[in-house]
C-alpha cells in the first residue's frame, strides 16, 4: 500500500467490539479495532481463508448483534510484547441488511462528529 494514499471510500472509527466469525470449518472469536459501514479491522488468533465468504456476528454494546457476510481482503501476523501471536484481518462486508447498514452509517457519522466538535 502506498503511504499517504487512502484507498477506502468510507471513514473508519476506532472502537473495541467483540466479534465472532463463523466459517464452514470453525468459529473464531476476535475483536473489531476499527470499523466502517463497509468493513472492519479485526484482531483474532486464527484467520479465515482469504477471499472465502463467512458470517460475522458483531456485538456492539447496548444493541442487538449485527450479522453480516464478509470476506478477508488482507491479513498479517502481529507479535505482542509477551510473544503471543495475533492476526490482524481486514474484512470487507459483502452482505448486510439495510437496517444494520443504516445503523453503522449513523454510528460512524455520530462518532466522527463527536470527535471533531469543539
Amino acid at each position: 500500500m502506498t503511504r499517504g494514499f487512502e484507498r477506502r471510500l468510507q471513514p473508519r472509527i476506532e472502537i473495541r467490539w467483540p466479534v465472532t466469525v463463523l466459517t464452514t470449518q470453525t468459529t473464531i472469536e476476535g475483536e473489531i479495532h476499527n470499523l466502517s459501514p463497509s468493513g472492519a479491522f479485526i484482531l483474532c488468533k486464527v484467520v479465515p481463508p482469504l477471499e472465502s465468504s463467512f458470517f460475522i456476528i458483531i456485538k456492539p454494546p447496548e444493541r442487538q448483534t449485527i450479522s453480516v457476510a464478509g470476506k478477508v481482503v488482507w491479513s498479517t501476523r502481529l507479535q505482542t510484547k509477551d510473544n503471543n501471536s495475533s492476526r490482524a484481518v481486514g474484512v470487507q462486508f459483502t452482505n448486510i441488511t439495510p437496517g444494520d447498514h443504516r445503523f453503522l452509517n449513523e454510528f460512524v457519522k455520530t462518532f466522527i462528529k463527536g470527535k471533531t466538535s469543539p
